[in-house]
């Protein structure tokens, strides 16, 4: 859903979500915002042309958080904010910034329940949800939050782009990467450990090839944390899981392609290896082997 609204506030009246938006500078004031929402996730983003106090309070049983684009927030909370700057929205006690005027940025909410069940699941552990502007402090975490707000304007400048429980979790992980971004969080897990986890994980990526497992349940099987998974494979392959996966899967699909005694369709072998989606499969395949599915066969 893209909109032009003469009036922020009228989001309230469009969305769960409760705002009483102020203007600050003279001047016509302009909203334009873009909704997409999935399963466990919404995101949205949302700009505007004049100087605005923001106040609110986000969905209830959702934890939200906000990308503005650079310089384009001035306070948070009362505070300074920086160009590094995770909004946490909180919430009960609601949020309170003040935005410059060509303000833009993206938004994203998570299903507390789903979020909090990710995290436990995968090793990640989160302290509170007060509304903050948290400043990161790793070149991991900034990459994080440039991966999550990239994937949140494709999702919603793209109606043809995928989502699925799949791009939820990958959405999830990379905002608990980034309110984990702290030395307190590294993995400190011995050689070891990481060789059988690794081990493990690809055993079960192989098994499950046709419906491919989500990396919550890789971690759940193979009893570590995602953190400790995604050192691993960066280590032996410079790939996260992930990314492991989903090119374990290209090439089965481009194995069965060659095969000569292979006589389904391109839609057969894809789905074969999990994938349903043809549009974003080709896009994958075309990005991955520099040919279309179809110039393979």
């Amino acid at each position: 859903m893209a909109l032009s609204l003469d009036h922020p506030n009228r989001i309230g009246e469009l969305t769960p979500w409760e705002i009483d938006f102020r203007q600050l500078d003279p001047g016509r004031l302009s909203t334009a915002i873009t909704v997409r929402s999935g399963q466990a996730v919404s995101a949205l983003n949302i700009a505007m042309n004049q100087r605005v106090h923001q106040r609110g309070v986000s969905p209830d049983g959702w934890k939200t958080f906000g990308i503005p684009t650079r310089g384009a927030i001035e306070k948070w909370q009362a505070k300074d904010v920086t160009d590094s700057a995770f909004l946490v929205f909180g919430d009960r006690d609601g949020f309170d910034g003040i935005t410059t005027a060509g303000f833009s940025g993206s938004v994203v909410s998570f299903a507390t329940e789903r979020l909090e069940k990710l995290a436990e699941t995968c090793g990640f552990y989160i302290e509170g949800n007060e509304p903050e502007a948290r400043k990161l402090g790793t070149n991991a975490g900034l990459a994080s939050m440039a991966r999550l707000q990239g994937a949140v304007v494709r999702l919603l400048n793209d109606a043809t782009a995928n989502w699925s429980q799949d791009t939820e979790e990958a959405l999830m992980l990379e905002a608990l990467k980034i309110l984990t971004d702290t030395s307190a969080y590294f993995d400190k897990s011995q050689a070891e450990t990481r060789r059988r986890a690794l081990s493990r994980a690809i055993d079960l990526m192989l098994a499950n090839l046709e419906d491919p497992i989500s990396i919550e349940e890789i971690c759940r099987e193979c009893a570590a944390s995602w953190r400790t998974l995604d050192r691993t494979f960066k280590e032996q392959f410079g790939l996260g899981p992930k990314s492991y996966y989903m090119r374990l899967r290209l090439n089965r699909v481009r194995e069965d392609l060659l095969n000569r005694s292979f006589d389904g369709s391109i839609a057969d072998a894809a789905n074969r290896r999990g994938f349903w989606h043809m549009g974003q499969f080709a896009k994958d395949y075309r990005l991955f082997f520099g040919e279309l599915p179809s110039e393979t066969k």
